[in-house]
């Protein structure tokens, strides 16, 4: 049998067979295992920012009120085994060596091709259904039509916010964008979505239509406001036909995790409704305050500030910048950033460009990687400080040598910038000794 790192060496083997849209060869596969997908109810996230979180806020609800939760979410900060958990509990290295080899083993007895991310959801999806969760969380990798993902059981839809974003594999069309991630919705299943433009909109409602399936927008059907805001939570108010829910705390912060909270409770009520259970408010109370989600507006320091926020497209970077703004004081905020060749870089920097004092421009260790010069040229038109310092690891020691206690310094850009500084930061203990009790938890976390 392989060891631990030779599977995930197998794994990660499979990427450069890119992405490929499609069920035919993930359907194959899944059942030959035995199509474990359909062993128990699932909740499925599409949307172009807030998947992430909104499963989080999912899988914390339901665990608290006493659901065994299945979770799969992409891609990870650190490492592999972050994708797959049940009731946050990561899947050990272990049990990753016995899933590799079983799904690697039914690929080569159909002689398929698969792709990493085909095989990793054939993974989160065969442990579940081993494990014997009650019920599934998971998220789609991209787009929403033909993802892996869209072959789980379940009658339950959420449609986060739609923007463009993976515009090579998606098209530049919002329309067509949101055509693909709302193709999510099951027939005659519930789907809760958050309102964009009206043109968005009306593909949401069509597909609903099409599809026989109750559709529930925010603002129309439920309702959520912020009431009160610190920083490390904020408190809102969430209501819909039936009831009404005030001071509801969130661990997350960020003026899009209200929306993205209220999204995952109806969802867990509809869930809790349709499994002829109740879902008591201590459960929605314990989980919205308890759940976690590292990298997103994730809190790491105090006096200086340093945050760190996997945002990578344009729409994830404003709603960052504003709640930075909105949330904290500060005298200068210097922006760590690196971004992949396949985002596009001028939108990012020109919002950026007016929230940061100073950049330090990055090349994270992946082979998508954009060139720093680059940014570096770009920034130039914004007449915006900035230098080059292509390691993460490098960049966040020279920041540390410059840092005054007013300034605020965030990390962002992509997922792998991110996961490269929370690497390093975690095992940096000097930089742990600054840390306050509450960021230390997020750091950890």
């Amino acid at each position: 049998m392989m060891t631990a790192t030779e599977s995930l060496d197998y794994l990660y083997g499979l990427i450069p067979k890119g992405i490929k849209f499609g069920l035919n060869n993930i359907s194959a596969v899944l059942a030959e295992l035995g199509n474990p997908q359909l062993s128990a109810q699932s909740i499925h996230i599409a949307g172009t920012n807030g998947k992430g979180s909104t499963a989080a806020f999912c899988e914390s609800i339901l665990r608290n009120a006493g659901y065994r939760v299945g979770l799969y979410t992409s891609p990870h900060l650190v490492h592999f085994c972050e994708r797959i958990q049940i009731n946050r509990v990561l899947i050990a290295e272990s049990e990753i060596i016995k899933i590799i080899s079983r799904v690697k083993k039914a690929v080569e007895d159909i002689d398929i091709p698969i792709t990493f991310f085909e095989f990793g959801t054939a993974m989160a999806f065969l442990h579940f259904s081993e494990q014997k969760t009650d019920v599934n969380i998971v998220e789609v990798g991209m787009g929403g039509r033909l993802d892996a993902t869209s072959l789980c059981k379940g009658d339950i839809s959420i449609i986060t916010s739609i923007s463009k974003d993976h515009t090579l594999y998606l098209g530049e069309e919002l329309e067509k964008i949101a055509f693909e991630k709302a193709s999510i919705i099951k027939k005659g299943g519930t789907v809760f979505a958050m309102k964009g433009i009206e043109e968005v909109n009306q593909i949401i409602k069509d597909i609903a239509d099409q599809k026989s399936a109750k559709l529930n927008f925010i603002g129309d059907h439920f309702w959520v406001e912020e009431t009160s805001n610190k920083i490390f939570s904020q408190f809102i108010k969430y209501s819909n036909k039936k009831l009404c829910l005030e001071n509801l705390e969130l661990s997350l912060i960020g003026d899009f995790q209200v929306k993205n909270a209220a999204l995952a409770i109806s969802a867990c009520l509809d869930y809790a409704n349709k499994n002829r259970k109740d879902l008591s408010e201590e459960s929605i109370r314990k989980g919205l305050k308890s759940t976690s989600w590292s990298g997103r507006m994730e809190i790491i320091s105090s006096k200086p500030t340093m945050i760190l926020d996997a945002a990578h497209n344009p729409a994830a970077v404003k709603e960052m910048a504003d709640s930075i703004k909105k949330l904290f004081t500060y005298s200068r905020a210097i922006v760590i950033i690196g971004v992949m060749k396949d985002k596009p870089s001028g939108e990012i920097l020109k919002i950026l460009s007016s929230f940061a004092d100073h950049f330090i421009l990055v090349r994270p260790n992946h082979e998508r990687s954009e060139n720093p010069e680059r940014l570096k040229q770009i920034i130039s038109i914004h007449k915006v400080s900035c230098e080059v310092i292509e390691s993460v690891p490098n960049a966040i020691r020279k920041v540390k040598k410059i840092l005054l206690p007013d300034d605020i310094v965030c990390i962002t850009g992509s997922i792998f910038t991110v996961g490269e500084a929370k690497k390093y930061l975690k095992n940096e203990p000097d930089f742990k000794t600054s840390l306050s009790p509450s960021a230390d938890n997020h750091l950890n976390g």
